[in-house]
């Protein structure tokens, strides 16, 4: 773990729960959401009879990991810029999910499973009234995730090499229009930054400061007044691309190839964008995870593979951009009801190294 993380004492934990959001926010539980965990959570109602059933859980969703696949059940929430809140749109997202992740993973999204009621008794699939949707997937080993590779030590250039290898095709290959290009207008890029300015002022003081705030949002927008040019020049040159939108060390696995999932399903605008943000998230990440070297080799082959030198002359604003939205996301959590405490530490020591790391790259 990089040494910029403060480790917290834990009774700072009691503060979360008084923390206001700027979102609308809203958390309509379904009626049947205790019985659904129970139906999930229970090996029996599968049709393969895992061994056992563990579940991991985010603000957005929850993973019931049964041996050989993982079944994703959306939570029926409402963020504003996230809205899982009728069954509906639950069901759309959990299509989108699939055919967005197979850009890059066809292999490892293998559909939507429906969840059923009949006579108030559950079941995955089957006959009834569908009450849920999960993504079902194929299960990745998880020794082989990047972010544990890095933990154990076991990343090298090579392996680097070749994920900038897959992600340069991925982005030769990904979308381009004119209603995506959009997204890289000055416009757009002010909007993105003024929301997380906007979302993030009621964590200052918890997981971010003062100091951290005000020099992260001057930098930010005198970035973007400086170089209007160059960031014209990138929708121009037809940079602007149907991204992967959360390009993180998490999300990469290297089995028997590379696996990149978990692409932003949710919200057209956040994977929407330059590639040149999309590379840096990566850098981002690895900065974060203590792989400094790693991650100027990861840019440096990037830019060698795809020509695109002109990412250097950008590439500091979005880590910062990058490093402050992880914070803006893991501060998020501290306020959600279902999250325990102890993740809502780690949440809360991860929101803390995110802002220090954008603040790091504001000063240069």
């Amino acid at each position: 773990m990089p040494n910029y993380i403060i480790n917290q004492h834990y009774d700072i934990i009691k503060q979360f729960s008084k923390i206001p959001l700027t979102l609308p926010l809203t958390l309509t539980l379904n009626m049947n959401s205790s019985a659904l965990l129970k139906l999930m959570l229970n090996p029996d109602n599968y049709p393969f009879k895992p061994e056992k059933v563990d579940m991991l859980q985010t603000h957005i969703s929850y993973l019931f990991i049964t041996g050989e696949y993982v079944y994703k059940v959306k939570k029926p929430v409402n963020f504003g810029f996230l809205d899982y809140s009728t069954l509906e749109k639950r069901k759309y997202f959990c299509e989108q999910e699939i055919k967005l992740n197979s850009r890059l993973s066809p292999e490892i999204y293998l559909g939507v499973s429906e969840i059923v009621s009949d006579k108030s008794v559950l079941s995955l699939g089957g006959k009834g009234d569908v009450i849920e949707y999960a993504v079902r997937m194929r299960r990745l080993p998880p020794d082989m995730m990047l972010d544990k590779m890095i933990f154990d030590k076991r990343l090298n250039r090579t392996i680097i090499k070749n994920i900038a290898n897959k992600i340069v095709k991925f982005h030769q290959s990904a979308d381009a229009n004119s209603n995506i290009s959009k997204f890289g207008d000055i416009e757009t890029i002010l909007k993105n930054v003024n929301e997380n300015f906007l979302q993030t002022d009621k964590f200052i003081g918890i997981s971010l400061t003062q100091e951290e705030y005000n020099l992260i949002k001057d930098f930010s927008y005198k970035f973007i007044d400086n170089n209007k040019a160059i960031l014209k020049k990138r929708v121009n040159k037809n940079k602007i691309k149907d991204c992967h939108g959360d390009l993180r060390t998490e999300h990469i696995c290297i089995s028997d190839k590379i696996y990149i999932f978990d692409c932003i399903e949710f919200n057209d605008r956040f994977r929407y964008g330059d590639v040149a943000s999309e590379v840096t998230f990566l850098a981002m990440d690895l900065d974060f995870l203590g792989e400094d070297t790693l991650s100027r080799y990861f840019v440096d082959s990037y830019i060698e593979i795809s020509g695109d030198t002109d990412i250097y002359k950008i590439i500091n604003f979005y880590k910062c951009y990058r490093a402050y939205v992880r914070g803006k996301v893991e501060s998020f959590q501290l306020n959600d009801p279902n999250i325990q405490p102890k993740e809502k530490e780690k949440s809360f020591n991860s929101a803390k190294g995110h802002f220090k790391l954008a603040y790091r790259y504001a000063i240069g």
